[in-house]
């Protein structure tokens, strides 16, 4: 069996759902173990391999290669993922520590007050006992004398509450006030019931050792904790081009754990760390294209790009007959050009010879299709790279398509292999 052989939905994280660890916290945009897992069988990866994640996300690479043994590392430019990262892959807490906290705070928060105001976008997405409970475990974690592993488990169990007893989704970049979720357990109930579920999954791997490192790091940016020429092979899915705010998405969480409180702190705090995925990365009146063109990215890569502003022309005149008025043109192009930085770090740390595989989407943006997958291969070669391979998964964006003005040009998720 090969990667084409997949089912279609191994671009997607469905298959974590019911994966001990892995379900511990799934983002919105995400991908298979079992990709993972069949990567390392087909390159027969072992214990003397190390694999490099440069979009760590929510940790399905590196906690996929720790179960089999191998080593691995990775980046991921959020705070917050970052800690989901660490505790998902940190099998080492202390369980004992664990159950003996539960039974204190079970005595402790049925009389408990807090006093201290509450995040308004928070007032509003929760009842006010639930409010008041996830804001009386959140401080109560902190407060605590556990190690902080320890912390860092509870945590990552109190951000799976948060979204389980939201009265509207919370896990979309923009949050839809008309639809609503319902939910019969109390946030602590439902809080307590993840922790012990978590630590039942810690029964899977018990006896596994820890053989992988993340780091709070920006990809396109060289990090000297990892060596030039240490990394066998590169598993990875980068941001798609499709205007998805990462920062946005996970704002919720964030503002609750006091990473950022408004919009400007997840512009300087998140979206400043992250591949220009979407348009509120930057500001629009800031962006010269002439100016640009001297930047090295252009000029190492002038052929490709000259080949795609013809486009991006195309794409730039269309926002300005549209309400929202995207700069989807300025968006391509630095998303492009963040994407060659991230290649070539990718290339310094890989062996001479190793592959990547990268889950990728095409786009089009205001109906004009960019070939990402195809455009990213040429870059990479530019970055060292011989060549590469493009494998389809499935077709996406078809649950789309009732939308005023979506276009219907048929999107594919693919599988970029470089060597």
């Amino acid at each position: 069996m090969d990667l084409k052989e997949l089912h279609k939905n191994i671009g997607t994280a469905k298959d974590n759902r019911n994966n001990p660890i892995h379900d511990w916290y799934r983002f919105t945009a995400g991908f298979s173990y079992k990709l993972v897992q069949k990567i390392i069988e087909l390159e027969e990866l072992g214990d003397k391999d190390c694999i490099y994640e440069c979009f760590a996300g929510c940790g399905t690479t590196l906690v996929s290669a720790q179960k089999n043994g191998i080593p691995a590392v990775g980046n991921e430019g959020q705070e917050l993922l970052y800690n989901v990262i660490k505790a998902k892959l940190d099998w080492s807490v202390n369980i004992n520590s664990l159950k003996q906290f539960m039974l204190k705070i079970e005595l402790s928060i049925e009389n408990g007050t807090y006093e201290k105001p509450y995040h308004q976008l928070l007032k509003t997405l929760y009842t006010d006992s639930n409010l008041f409970q996830l804001y009386y475990i959140r401080d109560f974690i902190t407060d605590s004398k556990l190690e902080n592993n320890c912390k860092v488990f509870l945590n990552l169990a109190l951000t799976q509450t948060l979204h389980k007893v939201s009265i509207h989704p919370i896990a979309i970049p923009y949050i839809s006030r008309s639809k609503m979720l319902s939910g019969n357990l109390t946030a602590y109930d439902t809080f307590k019931n993840t922790v012990f579920k978590m630590i039942e999954d810690l029964a899977t791997v018990d006896g596994m050792s820890n053989c992988t490192n993340i780091y709070r790091h920006d990809s396109r940016k060289r990090n000297e904790k990892i060596e030039t020429d240490s990394c066998s092979i590169s598993i990875t899915s980068p941001p798609y081009l499709n205007n998805l705010d990462y920062g946005e998405v996970s704002k919720v969480c964030s503002h609750f754990f006091g990473y950022t409180n408004d919009w400007n702190e997840i512009t300087e705090k998140v979206r400043k760390e992250l591949v220009t995925g979407a348009t509120t990365h930057y500001k629009e009146s800031e962006f010269d294209l002439e100016q640009w063109k001297s930047s090295d990215f252009y000029i190492k890569n002038k052929s490709i790009i000259d080949k795609l502003l013809p486009d991006i022309k195309k794409i730039e005149e269309i926002s300005k007959t549209r309400k929202g008025r995207k700069s989807f043109h300025i968006l391509a192009l630095y998303y492009f050009q963040d994407m060659y930085k991230v290649f070539l770090e990718m290339r310094r740390v890989l062996k001479e010879g190793s592959k990547a595989y990268l889950v990728l989407g095409d786009s089009a943006p205001y109906g004009i299709f960019i070939d990402t997958t195809k455009i990213l291969g040429e870059i990479a070669k530019n970055c060292g790279f011989k060549g590469y391979e493009i494998i389809k998964i499935r077709e996406r964006g078809t649950k789309w398509q009732s939308l005023t003005y979506r276009h219907n040009i048929k999107l594919s998720e693919n599988i970029l292999i470089l060597d």
